[in-house]
């Protein structure tokens, strides 16, 4: 079996509401959909070092947003659940395992989330598995789910 064309959640349990998306946001199906709602309260993908916390999952696959801000309204999965995601490095299997329960930060490259496996200084994921596809670069993968301390909000 292949590494996956299109990530997601691992396991279901849905819970999925719609909210407007930012402004050109571009989502990629062979990346991770974790988004922050902006301060004007638009959906935004979540990259390294965002200072907000990450809403949910976006639940398109290749998709791009309007040029104009809360035109598109997209789904986002808020429940509590662990999601299928392209790790930043190639990895052996051996590498995989010494990450689980280990956390985590996301990435953005070229327009792709990634979890980046060796940058810890938002803590944003926590491993909670992994996929291993085959040797190749691409061919690996993270189960992860929002670090406990990171499922917060704002007051209104």
């Amino acid at each position: 079996m292949g590494r996956p064309v299109a990530y997601g959640k691992a396991l279901p349990d849905d819970v999925v509401v719609q909210v407007p998306a930012a402004a050109s946001q571009a989502f990629q199906a062979n990346g991770g959909k974790f988004v922050i709602l902006n301060t004007s309260r638009h959906a935004t993908l979540a990259s390294g070092g965002n200072t907000s916390d990450v809403f949910g999952w976006a639940d398109v696959g290749t998709f791009s947003s309007s040029s104009t801000a809360g035109q598109d309204t997209i789904p986002v999965d808020v429940s509590e659940a662990a999601y299928e995601i392209p790790i930043n490095a190639t990895q052996t299997e051996s590498q995989l395992k010494l990450l689980v329960g280990k956390t985590c930060d996301i990435e953005v490259v070229s327009g792709i989330q990634y979890a980046n496996y060796d940058a810890s200084a938002d803590d944003t994921l926590q491993i909670a598995g992994y996929k291993y596809y085959g040797s190749g670069s691409g061919e690996q993968s993270l189960l992860v789910r929002l670090y406990a301390r990171n499922q917060s909000a704002t007051g209104v």
